[in-house]
């Protein structure tokens, strides 16, 4: 039969792809670990993992082992959790993209927490898709084109780009009747120059000639150099609407352009997701119903 310690040593030197890490988690030494990795190949009569000096990595049979072994783990510590009462508050782990987390989540979360407070919600900032299984996070929202391996992904939130400025910037360029006299003040964009052209084309001004222009890889930068006045930026559409209300910012054209990434919310494929998971998409959901019926009221008539 096999041994239950030897597939807690597999499932956390799986998840880690670290002898060493898998070790320090399991308060035992590596040698222990790597004798019940062997002891478990041994009783399978399949090899698990390749040990290579660059790292190592799953075997696909390996590979298969982990998923049942952590859909497992996983079970049992949730039985444990509620039948002991220590569970009384459920973890839930949700990677989220920094910028999304302060502009849109973070304000709302307390609504969250108020509607379920037997659940523990924690927040890991990540500007990529986690790997759900290995990082231990139930839920992800992220931004990208929605097409992960092993992922389920639905559209949460528009990634359109549109651009903005300061009000006071808007003052000093005088009337922006016309897209091309916008096209000649400082540029600043996140990701790619030719999302500037694509917008310039959006807004029927495809031959204009872009001013000077600075790429920011960071959401805030980026929104910030817009709110102090030094340039127009393009921004996320749906991201800047309380900026938009407040006064902070300015959109002079109604132009947006999509560039074939949103946001997603995104969990493991195949597998049904925990009720702790199911509480927070139910709760996102009705925000973000909740945030369209509200702008849509705020929109002029």
């Amino acid at each position: 039969m096999t041994s239950l310690t030897a597939m807690r040593a597999f499932e956390a030197v799986a998840r880690t792809l670290s002898f060493t890490g898998a070790a320090d988690e399991l308060g035992v030494t590596q040698a222990a670990v790597s004798r019940q990795i062997r002891l478990l190949e041994e009783s399978l009569s399949v090899r698990l993992l390749h040990r290579e000096p660059a790292g190592n990595r799953l075997t696909d049979a390996g590979e298969i082992l982990f998923a049942g072994v952590y859909a497992a783990f996983e079970t049992i510590e949730q039985a444990v959790e509620q039948v002991t009462g220590s569970g009384a508050r459920e973890i839930l782990n949700v990677s989220v993209a920094p910028y999304f987390s302060a502009a849109w989540l973070t304000p709302r979360l307390m609504s969250f927490v108020r509607r379920h407070p037997e659940i523990d919600l924690r927040l890991h900032h990540s500007y990529h898709p986690a790997d759900h299984r290995r990082e231990g996070i139930d839920l992800g929202i992220n931004w990208g084109s929605g097409a992960w391996p092993g992922v389920r992904a639905e559209k949460v939130l528009d990634g359109s780009l549109t651009a903005v400025l300061a009000p006071a910037l808007l003052d000093e360029a005088g009337p922006l009747a016309d897209p091309v006299v916008l096209l000649r003040l400082p540029l600043f964009y996140e990701f790619d120059l030719g999302h500037w052209r694509a917008w310039a084309q959006a807004a029927g001004r495809a031959d204009a000639v872009l001013a000077e222009s600075l790429r920011l890889s960071d959401s805030h930068a980026l929104r910030r150099v817009a709110c102090d006045g030094h340039g127009v930026a393009l921004f996320f559409a749906e991201l800047i609407e309380d900026d938009l209300m407040q006064g902070r910012l300015a959109q002079p054209f109604p132009v947006k352009v999509h560039i074939g990434a949103d946001y997603f919310l995104n969990y493991p494929a195949g597998t049904e997701l925990p009720r702790k998971a199911r509480l927070f998409r139910s709760w996102l959901m009705d925000m973000l119903a909740e945030t369209k019926a509200g702008q849509a009221d705020a929109a002029p008539l």
